[in-house]
């Protein structure tokens, strides 16, 4: 944990060191920064120095020095009233090999802790610098993490670069624990959102520090993974500077953005019909769609072949007939048989496309009902309350809608453990959590809508319409197929 700063002893005190300052002979009265560091400060000592002769910390991990026009204005009217801290620069040096080689000004007798806005301002205006000596800081390795609570106490660091002053305690190995300990940011699960930060690419980490981005939702972004299960591959930065895009075009939130990843991740052909693969029959060239969800049952389809008639025999009603000339009323049975034959075809052909694409359609749709069941907020008492009252009017729909609901609060890992629908619920409603049984009900509404919306030999109603529109807009930001845009209007079937 951060050891508070020691007050300054008495004994040794501003005044004590002015009046030894006074029998040395340090004009203090016109602060001149000559002779101003005369006589050596003990440890945890206040002093006045040239702010010249201090150089800044190569662990200081801010970006930019900002507000800096009232800090100089501050420090030009009433000088630095509040100390910086400062180490022997030899000193920290030694303690700190690995940081060296990046000491700007390895010559100067003292290096900064906090205060290099005041040490700017001081050298900005030519005023000497109020300093507490912490050699202790360095000697006992504890720079990072006073540096860190020094900062935080000021409240002017962004979430950056708060992320990049924890990031030098994880340098040194330490646990997420004991930098949550040694930082003072109360648990590990904070310290991992700031670090987080650092994972996501360049240009989202600079929106996060200018403030055009809450870091809340920079967590989120940092989440996204690749295929990998990584979120710092170039597949990974590329997914979420995509998120990105979309919360700043579309005005989609973090969680919304990831949302729409996972439902293209699941479904990679997106919309198209075509995304179900096809076995060819090599006997025929015809194709017959793969099984699973999306699987439609072709029936039998060999086509009966005709063949070409034979000549007519000596005696038949055909004889005068020039050979290879066809009889007229023959010529358009056949002709008519054929146009009949592809008619039909391209009649089943049609209702399989639209049974195959109903199918996919609400596989993908299952996946967003059950995203927005993994939300902590997953509607608001509005939309639960029009799900509900859908749900308990319909009866009928309980039965299948329950099951469907203990699929997907089971394979979330919410709730019993309980095997059947009936014992789940009953379950849920004796632990008395309304959380849990909240999100039941709603499970088992959002199902009563999903199940009656899948069944593909109805005509969708406004319910249904509602349904797919309450997907559209939760946080799984769902985008209808192709086919869900034609039952919405959105789409022309006849442009197709």
């Amino acid at each position: 944990m951060t050891t508070a700063p020691r007050k300054p002893k008495r004994s040794r005190g501003a005044n004590k060191l002015g009046d030894e300052r006074a029998k040395a002979g340090v004009d203090t009265a016109r602060g001149e920064a000559s002779g101003i560091h005369s006589l050596d400060p003990e440890e945890g000592e206040l002093f006045e120095h040239d702010p010249a002769d201090i150089g800044p910390n190569p662990m200081n991990r801010r970006l930019g020095l900002r507000k800096m026009e009232e800090m100089i204005e501050s420090v030009r009217r009433q000088g630095v009233h509040t100390p910086g801290a400062v180490m022997h620069t030899d000193l920290f040096m030694e303690k700190y090999p690995e940081w060296a080689g990046q000491v700007q000004h390895p010559e100067r007798t003292y290096i900064l802790g906090p205060g290099h806005r005041r040490h700017a301002a001081a050298l900005k205006v030519g005023k000497p610098m109020l300093a507490i000596l912490r050699n202790s800081w360095a000697k006992e390795l504890r720079v990072e993490e006073n540096l860190i609570s020094e900062n935080n106490d000021r409240d002017n660091l962004s979430p950056i670069e708060q992320a990049l002053q924890l990031d030098l305690l994880r340098q040194r190995g330490m646990t997420g624990d004991e930098i949550a300990e040694r930082s003072g940011y109360g648990s590990r699960g904070t310290v991992t959102r700031y670090l987080n930060l650092l994972d996501l690419p360049q240009e989202v980490q600079d929106e996060v520090h200018a403030g055009h981005l809450s870091p809340k939702a920079a967590y989120v972004l940092s989440t996204i993974k690749d295929d990998q299960d990584q979120n710092v591959s170039d597949a990974a930065h590329a997914l979420q500077l995509k998120a990105r895009g979309w919360m700043r075009d579309e005005g989609l939130s973090a969680e919304a953005a990831k949302n729409r990843l996972q439902l293209i991740s699941a479904f990679p052909a997106g919309n198209k019909s075509e995304s179900t693969p096809a076995a060819t029959d090599e006997t025929d060239g015809t194709s017959t769609p793969s099984g699973g969800a999306g699987d439609v049952s072709r029936g039998k389809q060999d086509e009966q072949k005709t063949e070409a008639p034979a000549a007519p025999a000596p005696g038949d009603s055909g004889r005068g007939q020039p050979t290879g000339v066809e009889i007229p009323h023959q010529a358009d049975a056949d002709s008519k048989s054929d146009r009949d034959t592809e008619t039909a075809t391209d009649t089943d052909t049609d209702e399989r496309d639209r049974l195959l694409a109903a199918a996919e359609s609400a596989e993908q749709r299952d996946l967003a009902c059950q995203l927005v069941l993994t939300e902590e907020r997953y509607a608001s008492a509005g939309d639960l309350s029009a799900l509900l009252v859908n749900a308990v009017l319909n009866p009928d729909e309980w039965k299948p809608a329950a099951a469907r609901a203990h699929e997907w609060l089971r394979g979330m890992g919410k709730g019993p453990k309980a095997s059947r629908p009936s014992a789940y619920f009953t379950e849920v409603a004796a632990t008395g959590n309304a959380n849990l049984m909240r999100r039941a009900a709603f499970a088992i509404a959002l199902a009563a809508n999903e199940v009656r919306a899948a069944q593909p030999d109805r005509e969708w109603d406004d319910r249904d319409r509602a349904h797919l529109q309450f997907l559209i807009t939760s946080k799984a930001a769902y985008q209808p197929t192709e086919y869900e845009q034609e039952l919405l209007g959105l789409v022309s079937t006849e442009a197709k």
